[in-house]
């Protein structure tokens, strides 16, 4: 994710006069969120490997979590609310990280409202740094089975004077690589893009166009995440299916079928599975309404909350029979401008141009930074790549009547988080699997 900071209009109009001579760059540059998913289908059975975490979690870390998981259910219900796109994906902790390395560049009520929109108004700077430090450090290294990278960077204009403390900061705390560039030339956007596509496996190739001669830095966080299921499905059990949309309309949809003992909810709110990757430390929870004709907007603005999510998977249980698991095949990319949505959630100061403080970063006066774009693009798959090599099936159970089943066949969300912890990495909105 880049960040994009501005500097005013007349600045802008000096640049553009002057750059020939002295390239002084107007914006801070956009803030960019990169993410990229991609997963192999290996369901999990409830007999596999419970995975633990390698430690306890620090104070801050838990407070961090905390605060991030109420973060991730607001700006999702926010995105399914403000973007009219029938399939939604974005990474909570992505945006929320990215944020976090600009917060070190704010100051005043812009510190505050950035601080505040990420709810993270119990903690000082240096606290929230050094969660975020090590919780980065804990995630990519806590289940060998699973493939989670984290990547950030820094993009500046080579005449564009940054403070060396916020460089250090960022560059300590987040793992920043830290990069200088000649904007004007145009080989700088392939430079960045081919950041973005190496710490994405290839799956997001590009973030930007062009720079515009406002954009003096991106800020720019990348995460790539792999898991095979723990459990596998079988590339034979896999046939066309019908898939409800909510219009009345069916498509018709690649579904796959497994037959384990997973952990479930059912209430008169909300069915819900949850399926695990590599050791069981990742996993996947898709959630289903219980009403078959509550839209999945209405769904996640009124149920999809930390508080709901906390209760459900505190009541989730192991079935003593097999539950059946019919689970779309999909394949969804998404891309999204943050602007206004963090606007409408607190953060108006960091995108106001004449009175945005980001003297953290550098120090412009009597021109002014500000963030001039937050940009989010997304990539998942789920499908059975790699996952020929389970044997077992749904036959032979050996009980008298059918179990249980989870029919993925209508609108669901979806959530990929890191079980012990409860860091939500990935959250996503499907109304049609096939677009």
């Amino acid at each position: 994710m880049p960040l994009v900071v501005e500097f005013n209009n007349e600045f802008i109009e000096f640049r553009r006069n002057m750059k020939i001579l002295n390239k002084l760059y107007t914006a801070i540059a956009l803030l960019i969120f990169f993410i990229a998913i991609a997963c192999n289908t290996n369901l999990t059975g409830p007999d596999g490997p419970k995975g633990e975490l390698p430690r306890e979690l620090t104070q801050n870390e838990k407070r961090l979590i905390e605060a991030d998981q109420v973060f991730s259910y607001e700006i999702f219900r926010n995105t399914v609310a403000f973007d009219d796109e029938e399939n939604v994906f974005i990474s909570p902790l992505s945006i929320s990280m990215a944020l976090a390395m600009t917060l070190n560049g704010a100051q005043g009520e812009t510190y505050n409202q950035m601080r505040e929109t990420l709810k993270l108004q119990g903690m000082d700077l240096e606290q929230i740094n050094d969660a975020f430090k090590s919780l980065i450090d804990l995630l990519v290294n806590v289940d060998p089975e699973v493939t989670f990278k984290i990547a950030n960077s820094i993009w500046y204009e080579e005449n564009f004077t940054v403070k060396q403390d916020f460089l250090e900061r960022v560059q300590s705390h987040y793992n920043a690589s830290i990069h200088e560039l000649d904007f004007l030339d145009p080989a700088s956007v392939n430079t960045i893009n081919l950041w973005v596509k190496e710490n994405t496996e290839g799956l997001i190739e590009k973030i930007i166009d062009e720079i515009d001669d406002d954009i003096v830095m991106y800020l720019i966080n990348a995460l790539y995440f792999k898991g095979d299921w723990l459990r596998q499905f079988d590339k034979k059990d896999t046939r066309p299916s019908d898939f409800y949309l909510e219009n009345g309309q069916t498509v018709t949809v690649d579904m796959m079928y497994q037959q384990d003992r997973f952990a479930t909810y059912f209430s008169d709110e909300v069915e819900m599975i949850e399926l695990p990757y590599g050791d069981s430390l990742f996993t996947m929870t898709v959630l289903l309404p219980a009403d078959r004709n509550m839209p999945i907007d209405r769904f996640v603005d009124e149920k999809v909350t930390a508080q709901n999510l906390k209760n459900w998977r505190s009541n989730l249980l192991v079935s003593s029979r097999d539950v059946m698991i019919h689970l779309p095949k999909f394949e969804l990319e998404y891309e999204i401008e943050y602007n206004d949505i963090l606007k409408a959630m607190g953060m108006e100061l960091p995108f106001d141009e004449w009175n945005a403080d980001f003297k953290g970063i550098a120090d412009v006066s009597p021109q002014n930074l500000y963030i001039s774009e937050v940009k989010h693009k997304t990539f998942v798959r789920v499908d059975e790549e790699g996952t020929e090599a389970a044997a077992v099936t749904s036959v032979g159970v050996g009980v008298t009547s059918m179990p249980p089943a989870v029919v993925v066949d209508r609108p669901f969300v979806f959530i990929i988080h890191e079980r012990e912890s409860g860091t939500n990495l990935f959250m996503g909105k499907v109304k049609n699997p096939t677009i």
